[in-house]
């Protein structure tokens, strides 16, 4: 077999990457790297099959021959954005590491360089693929040389050899030179000759063979229009060539027998993913690193001059207690058996009160000389709930937790470096390895490398003490150094009273609530699981029998078969795995089938089953009987909290199983009310302060019935005939409003024709003049500055919104326009759960908040302080933010949570 040789265009690919993947993509710092990543596993491929020989060719700033000959050559071209020229070096970075020769001359363009390389290569005795993102050196193919150019991202990778270039052109590829001379190359705004297109140069082609051969027979041309074009162009046809011709005498040469490039170092390769913090490629290549131990790595911890203590002397912990109590903040981390913060059992504390200086406090080792836990904690218990010595963390709410479940209410929360840098930017990276490889340049240990994974995982309990107290000690040490840089980093960005008005003090709320949990009664969810367990086989009888047999309904291979072989239903949609059985092809069907009908119902209390009914029963703590949901408050790029483990806010508000399942959620004692607030329309409220639009503030102002109003604008009828069917169609057209919906999505929603949703927008944006300049000013805007902002000044970065790619910057710009109105509606209710947490608290009530789902708040409250509580939530809720038009919550009291509705 004849030996490989691949070259690439370093410049070509990047640029393939740059546009294939977000440039969403970055590190903790900051750092832009989808060019970088992109181009990385593409060479990563490209290596995975050994060539023999391998090189880069990158361009040069300074101008090409071709530049002098012509002024206007690539003049045309857009600018490439400063986040992919900024890559470049890194992509350099890239390939030096993987010791790839680069290539590159003042005068000469890329594709020269390979194209001379390619000639050299073939003389050789190599075959040759050229690696690139476009088609410019197809006119070297030939029986030795390949071009391999990506296609629609960089999976898709289509192979160019002398057939392929046939079937696709139906020209040789040695004519590929003479096709660009006649009909030109708009990117690289090459002429050709004017009024030639690709057609027309391919017909010529195949009927002369090449340009100088049709230039000699111009007078068989039989269109006498055509012949006039070319006698015109002569000229620019024959620059257009020189312009188009790649060199292959560029005075470069390569070593071909030197490079193996299947000889990777990846000891200068595994730190540059790191760097990069490409995840994913570390986790896949880190085995082939010369292994680093987690003693080497210590080792590495304790050169950098760190100072980190494991206290197991009463006398070193006194000490200890003594600095704590006289500072003014210190950084504290907790090492746990679990990830639960309130089933889990402490095993140590770690400490930093200055740089690079830190103590843990082991307490729950299983091995190894250490102090008893409840005398540790009396003497940390009196600091912890100082709320005048501030804590930091990272995390810090799981902490916080941990502590309350030894009886202790941590006090005195002051930063989260883990909510700072979400606040920054919440589509960053905000883990605390990531946020100090990043700003500090510090590696740490992966807690993976201490406890391990799967089924041989251990427990922190079980890591010696010495290795725990390096781990737990650079945790508190690195949280404690992120602090005063993503202080100055927040007041640069002008968000400071985001973070320490509303989400700082939001750490608190969520603590509470998480530590209140809900309560379910048990017994109404095992009523619910026979009852829906006997309605399920009755549905499944009815599918059986209008299928003619019976198969496994939650196979999608079966019902495929059935569905569309047997009862010959259409195809709605097709999957790689053959046509569709997903809920919205089950739903279109459903239109017209009974078949998709009973699916649809079976599905959905499947659904409900499996995820609601069976499984809230299984997560009810031992210790106290109530369920205690996570909430996730740097997840979401918009502001609004989640809920995990269980996910409570994904139960739904609407439909009888949603109801029942409501049903389960009750007081834990009698005598006391579930009270459930929820705001009105919130979102349409802010859209109409935030555009000024004159017909929704009339309509807030008056207390009208928005989605009336709208019905009534939209089908062109008065209002008091707005029918149910209509208010509903509205009400998708409102909210598609705030998501940017396009006509398209809107026919979907509604399912009705594409021309008559353009209709229905249309006429809304004519209504609403203020709303449709609003939209506007937001895109343009964020075109302008890279971000939008919410009204309390939470900002998004928008990567995406001149993105050259039509449905990234599509959808870049729709949210763009959502985010303003669903981020302040999450920051409102964020103010609400603060205030009404402070009065509870202030006022020493007994009413707990218990949930906060969307824009409701849920709360458990004695009967006797059932008014008070329904003014103070009303009021609070109301009051929040002020907005230009009233703002209205439903407050409901009831024996549970679908009672408490108003």
């Amino acid at each position: 077999m004849p030996k490989k040789a691949v070259l690439i265009d370093g410049n070509s690919l990047a640029y393939r990457a740059f546009y294939a993947l977000p440039d969403t993509m970055r590190t903790a710092s900051g750092i832009v790297t989808n060019a970088v990543y992109g181009f990385t596993t593409m060479l990563l491929k490209i290596l995975e099959k050994k060539p023999d020989f391998i090189a880069i060719a990158f361009d040069r700033a300074a101008p090409t021959f071709r530049h002098k000959e012509y002024a206007e050559y690539k003049a045309t071209r857009q600018k490439a954005p400063p986040t992919l020229y900024e890559q470049m070096p890194l992509v350099r970075k890239v390939s030096e590491a993987f010791d790839i020769p680069i290539f590159e001359m003042d005068g000469f363009e890329a594709d020269d360089i390979i194209g001379t390389l390619a000639k050299q290569a073939e003389k050789k005795g190599f075959r040759v693929d050229i690696v690139t993102g476009d088609k410019d050196t197809l006119q070297i193919v030939d029986d030795k040389i390949n071009v391999l150019t990506t296609r629609k991202g960089l999976s898709d990778i289509v192979t160019y050899d002398e057939e392929e270039i046939k079937k696709q052109f139906g020209l040789s590829a040695d004519q590929m030179l003479d096709y660009k001379a006649l009909k030109g190359d708009a990117s690289d705004n090459i002429p050709g000759i004017t009024g030639i297109g690709e057609k027309t140069a391919t017909d010529l082609l195949q009927k002369f063979g090449t340009l100088d051969n049709l230039l000699k027979n111009l007078d068989q041309v039989e269109s006498e229009k055509l012949r006039a074009k070319i006698k015109e162009g002569i000229e620019q046809a024959r620059m257009s060539k020189r312009l188009a011709t790649i060199v292959t005498d560029v005075p470069v040469s390569a070593d071909f027998e030197k490079v193996n490039p299947a000889e990777i170092d990846w000891s200068k390769v595994i730190p540059l993913f790191e760097e990069f913090e490409f995840s994913s490629l570390i986790k896949k290549y880190s085995a082939k690193e010369p292994s680093t131990t987690v003693e080497e790595k210590r080792a590495h911890i304790k050169s950098s001059k760190a100072k980190y203590v494991a206290i197991t002397d009463h006398n070193v912990l006194d000490q200890l207690i003594k600095e704590l109590r006289s500072t003014d903040a210190f950084a504290f981390d907790t090492e746990t058996t679990g990830q639960n913060p309130l089933e889990t059992q402490l095993v140590g504390l770690s400490f930093a009160i200055n740089p690079n200086e830190a103590y843990y406090i082991p307490v729950g080792h299983k091995a190894g000389k250490q102090l008893d836990i409840d005398d540790v904690l009396k003497s940390l218990k009196p600091i912890l709930e100082d709320a005048n010595i501030k804590k930091y963390g990272q995390n810090i709410k799981y902490d916080n937790e941990v502590m309350f479940n030894y009886g202790i209410n941590v006090a005195g929360t002051a930063f989260d470096t883990m909510v700072a840098a979400y606040t920054l930017d919440p589509t960053s990276k905000i883990g605390l390895k990531s946020l100090a490889h990043g700003l500090l340049g510090k590696k740490m240990i992966d807690i993976t490398e201490l406890i391990g994974t799967g089924a041989k995982q251990i427990t922190m309990a079980e890591v010696a003490i010495d290795v725990a107290s390096d781990y737990s000690c650079s945790d508190a040490d690195m949280t404690l150094q992120l602090v005063p840089i993503l202080k100055k980093q927040i007041e640069e960005l002008g968000v400071s009273d985001l973070l320490y008005k509303i989400e700082v003090p939001l750490v608190d709320v969520l603590t509470v609530i998480e530590e209140n949990g809900v309560s379910i009664d048990k017994d109404i969810l095992k009523e619910m699981s026979k009852e829906t367990e006997i309605e399920m086989k009755h549905l499944e009888t009815q599918i059986f029998a209008i299928c003619g047999e019976t198969f496994n309904i939650n196979s999608p291979k079966q019902l495929q078969v059935i569905l569309f072989d047997k009862l010959k239903l259409p195809v709605i949609k097709r999957t790689k795995t053959g046509a569709s059985t997903d809920a919205e092809v089950l739903e279109e069907l459903a239109v017209k089938f009974e078949i998709g009908k009973r699916l649809m119902d079976y599905r959905q209390l499947q659904k409900f089953k499996s995820t609601y009914i069976d499984v809230l029963p299984t997560l009810v703590s031992k210790r106290d009987g109530r369920i205690h949901t996570s909430f996730n408050q740097t997840i979401t790029a918009t502001g609004r909290l989640s809920s995990t483990n269980p996910n409570l806010q994904n139960i739904p508000a609407k439909g009888e199983m949603a109801q029942r399942i409501r049903r389960a959620f009750v007081p834990a004692k009698k005598g006391w009310k579930i009270l459930g607030a929820d705001y009105s329309q919130i979102e349409l409220r802010i859209l109409a302060h935030l555009s000024g639009d004159a017909v929704l503030t009339k309509a807030f102002n008056e207390d009208k019935d928005i989605h009336k109003i709208t019905a009534s604008e939209v089908f062109g009828v008065p209002v008091d005939e707005v029918t149910d069917e209509m208010r509903d169609q509205a009400k998708v057209v409102n909210f598609g409003i705030i998501y940017g919906m396009s006509d398209f999505g809107l026919s979907k929603s509604l399912k009705i024709k594409k021309t008559e949703a353009a209709k229905y927008i249309n006429t809304y944006f004519i209504k609403h003049s203020g709303v449709k300049k609003f939209i506007d000013q937001i895109i343009v805007q964020a075109k302008k500055d890279g971000y939008v902002c919410t009204l309390l000044g939470r900002k998004r970065p928008m990567p995406d919104i001149n993105n050259p790619n039509n449905n990234l910057r599509q959808f870049a710009e729709r949210t763009a326009i959502n985010t303003p109105v669903q981020g302040t509606a999450a920051d409102i209710i964020k103010v609400a759960m603060i205030n009404i947490h402070n009065i509870l608290k202030d006022k020493k009530l007994k009413t707990k908040m218990i949930l906060q789902v969307h824009d409701e708040l849920v709360f458990e409250v004695p009967e006797d302080e059932v008014t008070e509580v329904k003014r103070l939530v009303d009021n609070e809720m109301v009051n929040a933010v002020k907005l230009n038009v009233p703002v209205k919550v439903h407050i409901g009291i009831g024996d549970n949570w679908a009672e408490a509705k108003w």
